[in-house]
């Protein structure tokens, strides 16, 4: 597995986490998981192993600081009524990278692990159902 099938997996598992999200009664625990991840760990691999060498793709790194700080606002203000916008600005952040971001990845690069470990494997693997130190 290299880093851009790893990053639209974890794109899959938003949109499942996402889905699952509107079934809840309370959100916020959930909600709040998934931020924290996508601001801790996905937008981090992105922009540190992926965006870093694509100039053109400066305009998704600037989409991470937009998320965070929406998402923080939402999670601080608990904002409900918010939230069904924030889900969208992410899904369609990540299949606007699928299409043209990612295929312009020159060279595929493997696993880097150190955000991850940074964030926890055993979070990590809370998140996305996966164990990534056996891949």
């Amino acid at each position: 597995m290299d880093i851009i099938e790893l990053l639209k997996f974890e794109h899959g598992i938003f949109r499942i986490r996402f889905y699952l999200l509107e079934k809840l009664s309370d959100i916020w625990e959930e909600l709040e998981t998934l931020h924290n991840f996508i601001v801790n760990v996905h937008a981090k691999m992105e922009d540190l192993y992926v965006f870093k060498d694509m100039p053109e793709a400066r305009p998704y790194s600037n989409d991470h600081k937009l998320i965070e700080k929406y998402g923080n606002t939402i999670i601080k203000e608990k904002r409900v009524d918010w939230v069904p916008r924030y889900v969208k600005i992410v899904l369609d952040h990540n299949l606007n990278e699928e299409k043209y971001v990612f295929p312009k990845v020159k060279e595929r690069k493997g696993l880097v692990l150190d955000v991850i470990e940074q964030y926890g494997f055993e979070n990590y693997q809370k998140v996305t159902g996966i164990d990534i130190r056996n891949f």
